[in-house]
């Protein structure tokens, strides 16, 4: 039966008419407490009809559990092994971190001004390192050229775009739309990728010694938290091919 608001409200006068009633109890002559006591009362025993109760509620619509497709869980762990703490990404940063932390010791010395300074460099679309940050003109021109002179790092920093956005498309293609859930749903390409990951920030979030090339000692958690970070404050959101569709239904509104 379908539970409505008269349903309820029968249900509920029904209770309502169970009242207390009052039995007489006669006086006592022999004691004293029970003359002070002329009547008591009493409350009737509750008794349940079964049209009382509320009703049942049923369900005619039958719960489907589908199995994932074994092939599309794999695009979730191959995101898991290029972007998060462990894979393939942070692996190469790892791998950056003593070159880079070199470099740091050498413009310390020759330009120690910048010690002090706000700045970042991140990978352009023709794998070129450049800079960004508070920084003067000179500053900016000294850096990228103490960057990109070092074979090491651009080697290695380099295909770090590439590799995030492999990432993205495990993710996307597990959900099978244009957005993703995780890394995917973040709008980074190669020509845009400079405006919104800073690798130093990345590089120095996983801070901790560290033996040349190895994993020892980054802190991959950190890592991912500066990137999402980074992420939610500087790329757009991919709009879902749903939402996409009602956009254009409703004129673009």
């Amino acid at each position: 039966m379908e539970i409505t608001h008269n349903a309820l409200k029968e249900t509920a006068t029904a209770q309502a008419q169970r009242q207390s009633k009052q039995v007489e109890v006669s006086k006592s002559s022999t004691s004293n407490l029970n003359d002070a006591v002329s009547r008591v009362q009493t409350l009737a025993n509750d008794i349940y009809t079964a049209s009382e109760h509320i009703p049942s509620v049923t369900y005619d619509r039958p719960l489907t559990v589908t199995e994932r497709d074994p092939a599309a869980n794999l695009l979730l762990d191959k995101m898991a092994q290029t972007i998060d703490s462990g894979g393939e990404l942070p692996t190469k940063l790892a791998s950056v971190k003593p070159k880079y932390e070199k470099m740091m010791g050498e413009i310390a010395v020759e330009q120690p001004s910048l010690a002090n300074k706000y700045w970042g460099f991140s990978v352009d679309e023709n794998d070129k390192l450049v800079v960004s940050g508070d920084i003067t003109e000179d500053e900016r021109i000294y850096l990228e050229d103490k960057l990109n002179s070092n074979d090491d790092i651009v080697r290695l920093t380099k295909d770090i775009p590439e590799i995030f956005m492999k990432g993205q498309e495990y993710d996307r293609g597990y959900y099978e739309n244009e957005q993703g859930k995780y890394w995917g749903k973040y709008d980074v390409t190669q020509e845009n990728f400079k405006d919104i990951v800073d690798i130093k920030a990345l590089l120095e979030s996983g801070n901790g010694p560290m033996a040349q090339g190895t994993w020892n000692d980054f802190d991959g958690f950190a890592y991912m938290n500066e990137l999402r970070t980074q992420l939610a404050r500087n790329a757009d959101i991919i709009p879902s091919k749903s939402l996409k569709v009602t956009y254009e239904l409703n004129g673009g509104k």
